[in-house]
């Protein structure tokens, strides 16, 4: 895996898989790069796949965020791999959080080197607003929310930096009961939650194997979606990209409505697959490789 240096000194790193066109591809919270290995290798032959691990993920787990705005730091670092590699007139692949982050660079940074985009499960606007009931989980966001809130409050007896395996024993199981609880909602298996709370006493194993284990990593992304959300509903008016829109229609964590509403501001079309939650690449993997393959398609 190359590395690209981001503007703070940070180094991250990427993958380059396949030949053709280069398409830059987004993971999502808790993921790395490497899930997405399996859905583009059929497209090897003919396209350039670019896959970073986001800042703090996979192999650029090392890289802390140097600002308080987690979005506005994964674009940043998108750009200086664009920088870095020369990219141009290239498609963009963005999943949960890295469509965030690639709304985030449409309404703030230099998207122009974007020529199709596609948005796979998320909201433009993640708080919930008079005129916008899509937002993260919907109309449960009020309960969510509280429980992002317990975890933040309980990270207030943790040291800033370190790993959630280093803490002392009590705080680190009651830290990660809440963890696995609020990663098992966004994921729709609660038997995630449930494992944990059965084997407990193995909570050091559980700190390693999470997806999200560094405190200062955790803490950033709380008040990011708590304190730092941003409505690109405005920007995107204006999005003047072809853009596809990937929908789970099971999804807890954004509304179908929600995305529909968005898919029709920015002209955008939109394929529903009726039996995925919000990972569609789990739920649903053969329906989503074959919607990436027509997006590519289109590419050409």
């Amino acid at each position: 895996m190359p590395l690209f240096p981001a503007r703070d000194g940070a180094t991250l790193r990427v993958r380059l898989l396949g030949r053709g066109q280069p398409v830059l591809m987004l993971h999502g919270l808790g993921m790395q790069g490497r899930d997405w290995l399996p859905f583009v290798f059929p497209f090897l032959r003919r396209f350039q796949f670019v896959i970073p691990d986001l800042r703090g993920a996979g192999g650029s787990s090392a890289a802390r965020f140097n600002q308080a705005d987690v979005f506005h730091n994964h674009m940043q670092d998108m750009e200086d791999l664009v920088h870095h590699f020369g990219l141009r007139d290239f498609p963009l692949v963005g999943y949960s959080l890295g469509a965030t982050t690639s709304l985030h660079w449409h309404a703030h940074g230099d998207f122009s080197p974007v020529k199709r985009y596609l948005h796979i499960d998320q909201s433009p606007c993640t708080d919930n607003k008079a005129d916008w009931p899509h937002g993260l989980f919907g109309e449960r966001q009020g309960h969510f929310y509280a429980q992002l809130r317990e975890l933040l409050a309980l990270l207030d007896g943790a040291p800033d930096q370190g790993r959630i395996a280093s803490l002392a024993p009590g705080l680190r199981a009651a830290i990660l009961l809440r963890l696995t609880d609020i990663l098992s909602q966004i994921a729709g298996r609660r038997g995630l939650h449930s494992a944990f709370s059965a084997t407990a006493r193995w909570s050091s194993l559980w700190a390693r194997v999470l997806p999200v284990t560094e405190l200062a990593d955790i803490r950033a992304y709380l008040n990011a979606y708590l304190f730092g959300a941003h409505d690109y509903r405005p920007s995107a008016a204006g999005f003047g990209v072809p853009a596809t829109v990937i929908t789970g229609a099971r999804s807890p964590l954004y509304p179908a409505q929600g995305q529909a509403e968005f898919a029709r501001l920015i002209g955008a079309r939109h394929v529903v697959l009726p039996r995925s939650g919000h990972v569609p690449l789990m739920s649903q993997p053969l329906a989503f490789t074959r919607a990436l393959g027509d997006f590519l398609a289109d590419t050409e």
